[in-house]
């Protein structure tokens, strides 16, 4: 390929004998900009270790060099283009912990210079967040097989932008039923314990609901405190409920009505100790429930009941 010819310049036009050539007068050239302040580093780190201090969450600064670099390529030159915002180059990385809105407010305030635009942020949810998730949307009816794994991840991922510490369970019994979830969808390997398949826990929810990830299938006693054991409603619901609520028992931990655990406690030829015992706790519930009951009824009966007011006479 040959060399493209170069366009000759035009040759300037002699100045007059008689007048001297006027000299180039020096002119002022603009004084070249500071190059951007490059975020290094130590001071990347920095910034991390103080986040990691405010949210008590271990935060990763990860340098994002650019393509060409990347790949061990030299950059072709190239006309330079005009000035624009430079793109972030550090990644902040975080584990569950703060939404992504609170870390981008927070390093607002503490680096209102370049600092803080120097940074994309970007937080990933563990195994366990997404498991405990799994649970809390199977009990409210909106985990789906049919989207299959991926579908239920991104579910989830929506689901959970907003929430702080997706990770924390309410209480002693949801932290129960999530180690019972992640033991069941770790699959044994002989080369020591292995990490839960989070499609598995997904399967297995979506499958055979909750109720099975209780930790405890006992009536709770009066020293029970952590809510591990069976509320008396809830033995009565997970002993008698067939059909439509034995699948809301399933899938939701839903009970049954109050009338109806009493009265199929009551026709068991055969209750246990523990079913008359919940029974028994439940009929103080009962007796007021059916007390207002029947005051609704005869409030409605004896207004029916009363005799029409008789027209008032005209006047002549």
């Amino acid at each position: 390929m040959g060399t493209p010819e170069r366009t000759p310049e035009r040759a300037a036009s002699p100045a007059p004998a008689s007048a001297p050539s006027p000299q180039p007068q020096a002119q002022a050239q603009p004084r070249p900009q500071a190059p951007e302040q490059v975020l290094r580093g130590p001071q990347a780190r920095r910034i991390a270790d103080r986040l990691s201090v405010q949210f008590r969450v271990p935060f990763e600064p990860q340098y994002e060099p650019r393509p060409d670099v990347r790949h061990g390529l030299r950059p072709e030159p190239r006309p330079e283009p005009s000035p624009a915002p430079a793109e972030p180059r550090w990644t902040l990385r975080w584990y569950d912990g703060p939404t992504v809105d609170a870390v981008r407010s927070a390093l607002g305030r503490l680096f209102p210079g370049g600092a803080a635009a120097a940074f994309a942020v970007r937080r990933d949810l563990t195994t366990r967040a997404l498991a405990l998730a799994a649970i809390r949307e199977t009990r409210a009816g909106a985990m789906h097989r049919s989207v299959g794994s991926w579908g239920q991840r991104y579910h989830l991922e929506q689901l959970l932008a907003g929430q702080e510490h997706p990770d924390r369970p309410s209480g002693p019994r949801e932290a129960a039923m999530l180690e019972r979830l992640l033991a069941a969808a770790t699959a044994e390997s002989a080369r020591g314990p292995a990490a839960p398949d989070l499609s598995r826990a997904f399967d297995l929810v979506a499958r055979d609901g909750v109720a099975w990830l209780l930790p405890e299938h006992r009536l709770a006693g009066p020293a029970d405190r952590d809510e591990l054991a069976l509320a008396p409603l809830e033995y009565l619901t997970a002993r008698y409920a067939t059909g439509v609520h034995r699948t809301a028992w399933e899938t939701a931990l839903a009970v049954l009505p109050l009338r109806t655990a009493v009265t199929a406690a009551h026709q068991d030829q055969d209750p246990d100790p523990e079913a008359a015992r919940a029974a028994l706790a439940l009929l103080p519930a009962l007796r007021a429930q059916l007390a207002a009951e029947i005051d609704a009824i005869g409030d409605r009966l004896a207004a029916t009941a009363a005799p029409a007011p008789a027209p008032a006479s005209s006047t002549a």
